[in-house]
């Protein structure tokens, strides 16, 4: 048409391109007059001695760290600050598109997890790794987000997770070692960082605005500033923690503490001449025994073998001596001879009277162990999962099912010279599909089937110290060989002393 210019496409989609490069850059480049907070983490009084790990459950984390390891619960630096304090963002931020840079990453390295604190963003992937050549299981404890409790039994072994919901703090944890704990801070921005060696922390690239910010500590709890950013002016925030506030856990409630005291006033026990007792080579035949009930049934079992041995040997000797006998020879002729009634009644009295004593014996060995546990037994429960042993004790209170319960993963604590009575169970993963399981302690001479639905109680009492293992004696899934525990046998003194640790870990 006259008067109007013929339209050009191509710089007309070039333009449009261009438009949509720009409004790009705008949502992931960060904010025009961005600030950086920082920070410190200080820390008041004395936090007491961290609690040395015994990992002597696993030859494979024990050669890992020879000379001792002690959890990180409580890391306070050289300059008075705490370590591992995850500060984020809690409150005044509006919906953003930035990422935090770099990749998050969960070790399982030295039986350990590394970091133990970290932080992420809802969405990010999380990549898990097993550098350890030792089973490992990462079970997400997690509250708005999915739980996952995932197997890892091959070092090298790699897997990928997501968080979709935020969530402060998830904790990580390993139900094949239970002093393996980690916890991730997973919120729906990237304003978040983790105190390192200096107490220190930095939040960078921060609109202008105000803010709450959170500083969260696994025993100490949580403390909260309110922070104002103006243009790109530095900021810097200084959090306080206490040693005489720490925070319980299951209940989120503080609790005013006094000073911690010393380990040496907290009456700790080192039981390690006990535990670490050389366990002697059974070679081919019966491990030692260490029950109080173990000797009667190898002196069933010895009794047994001899009947049935010379048993066996006369059976083949005579048929030996017929098949010489009556051999086929040039010139012998075959007759046939009728059944004697006197051979017939001794060799059916015999058996029977064999067997009628050898149910006299039997039955009083079982009444023994399979009646009534001796008064004063120590209760404990045992539940049966793939591929885990699940103890528990009762706390101060006595009971099963509350709040201060003992619990373990594949660590079963007993004392010496003391009868205890468990209680086996057989469970299924996330509580579905349970399967039967064989509760089985060599040195015990105790076996057991562990049956769905029903509650089977076993008792035993062990006549010396040392460290032996719990096997599960049935095939309970493809995951089986991995189903494997450990008994500690403590002198009296420590077992109380491993107790009152638990009870306060």
């Amino acid at each position: 048409m006259p008067g109007m210019h013929p339209r050009n496409d191509g710089a007309f989609a070039m333009t449009r391109r261009l438009h949509l490069v720009f409004f790009l850059m705008l949502l992931i480049s960060p904010p025009l007059f961005a600030a950086t907070v920082t920070g410190r983490v200080l820390f008041d009084g004395s936090p007491g001695e961290n609690p040395k790990i015994d990992m002597s459950a696993d030859p494979v984390c024990r050669s890992l760290h020879e000379s001792g390891v002690f959890d990180e619960r409580v890391i306070v630096n050289a300059n008075g600050t705490l370590k591992n304090v995850f500060v984020y963002v809690k409150e005044g931020l509006e919906k953003t598109s930035l990422a935090p840079a770099g990749e998050v990453v969960l070790d399982q390295k030295g039986c350990s997890y590394h970091p133990r604190i970290q932080g992420m963003q809802a969405g990010q992937t999380l990549t898990i790794l097993n550098s350890d050549s030792t089973l490992h299981n990462v079970h997400a404890f997690a509250k708005n987000n999915k739980e996952f409790n995932l197997g890892m039994p091959l070092q090298g072994m790699k897997l990928e997770k997501t968080f979709s919901n935020p969530e402060v703090m998830v904790k990580m944890k390993c139900d094949v070692h239970p002093w393996m704990t980690g916890y991730i801070g997973v919120v729906d921005h990237p304003f978040f960082a983790v105190t390192n060696e200096e107490g220190v922390f930095e939040v960078e690239n921060l609109p202008p605005g105000e803010y709450t910010f959170e500083a969260w500590h696994e025993t100490y709890g949580t403390k909260s500033q309110h922070v104002v950013v103006e243009d790109e002016a530095p900021v810097e925030v200084v959090f306080q923690f206490s040693a005489r506030e720490i925070v319980d856990e299951a209940a989120g409630l503080k609790i005013k503490a006094a000073e911690p005291k010393p380990l040496k006033e907290l009456e700790r026990f080192d039981d390690s001449a006990a535990l670490n007792v050389p366990r002697p080579k059974s070679g081919w035949w019966l491990p030692p025994n260490v029950s109080t009930y173990g000797r009667k049934i190898d002196r069933l079992f010895y009794i047994i073998l001899w009947i049935t041995g010379i048993i066996f040997v006369g059976v083949q000797s005579t048929l030996l001596a017929f098949l010489i006998r009556y051999r086929a020879r040039t010139g012998a002729q075959a007759h046939y001879t009728h059944g004697s009634k006197r051979l017939e009644v001794i060799w059916t009295i015999i058996p029977a009277i064999i067997l009628v004593v050898l149910t006299v014996l039997s039955q009083r060995v079982w009444r023994e162990i399979r009646g009534t546990p001796p008064a004063g037994a120590i209760p404990i429960q045992i539940e049966a999962e793939q591929f885990a042993w699940n103890v528990r004790y009762p706390g101060q209170d006595g009971k099963f099912e509350t709040s201060d319960d003992i619990k373990t993963v594949n660590q079963l604590h007993i004392p010496v010279g003391k009868p205890v009575r468990v209680r086996l169970k057989s469970i299924g993963k996330d509580g579905n599909h349970p399967v039967i399981h064989s509760f089985f302690l060599p040195e015990f001479r105790l076996k057991q089937d562990v049956v769905p639905g029903m509650g089977i109680d076993v008792w035993f009492e062990a006549t010396q110290t040392g460290k032996y293992e719990i096997a599960c004696a049935e095939f309970c899934g493809l995951g089986h060989y991995r189903m494997r525990g450990f008994l500690s046998i403590h002198s009296p003194e420590g077992f109380n002393a491993w107790l009152r640790e638990q009870a306060i870990a």
